[in-house]
């Protein structure tokens, strides 16, 4: 397969140390095989402050199960809001694989449509 030139295939044994390891600004999607692992990577990835994004992927109630269980081992309710759970954007009803993957990536696009609009702000107000 071809692999885009901006795109870095990793392959590890220590997912949260990607986690730990990936650069400030980070966009982070969960969609593992295991909710043991999401948990572990969703504990990780909310221990930072400095990411752009965070998508669980999950129903309402896996996101208030691990919200519990993370509140229960030490990660501050406050940082709950930094994770997106579920993902997608609204108003996608399909569930096949190929309409999540769609809503999903719409909606990272979004996020980082934001970003970008807000970084550009005080640039454009400053030369106003």
């Amino acid at each position: 397969r071809d692999i885009p030139a901006n795109v870095t295939v990793v392959c590890t044994d220590a997912p949260t140390a990607e986690v730990d390891a990936a650069a400030p600004g980070s966009y982070f999607l969960v969609m593992t095989h295991s909710h043991a692992l999401d948990q572990e990577l969703a504990e990780a990835i909310l221990g930072r402050s400095d990411f752009a994004y965070f998508g669980l992927i999950g129903s309402v109630s896996k996101r208030r199960s691990f919200e519990k269980r993370m509140e229960n081992r030490g990660v501050p309710p406050a940082r709950f809001g930094a994770m997106t759970c579920p993902i997608g954007v609204s108003g996608i009803s399909g569930k096949e694989p190929a309409a999540i993957a769609i809503a999903v990536a719409a909606e990272v696009l979004q996020a980082r449509e934001r970003r970008s609009a807000t970084a550009a702000a005080p640039a454009q107000a400053r030369r106003a």
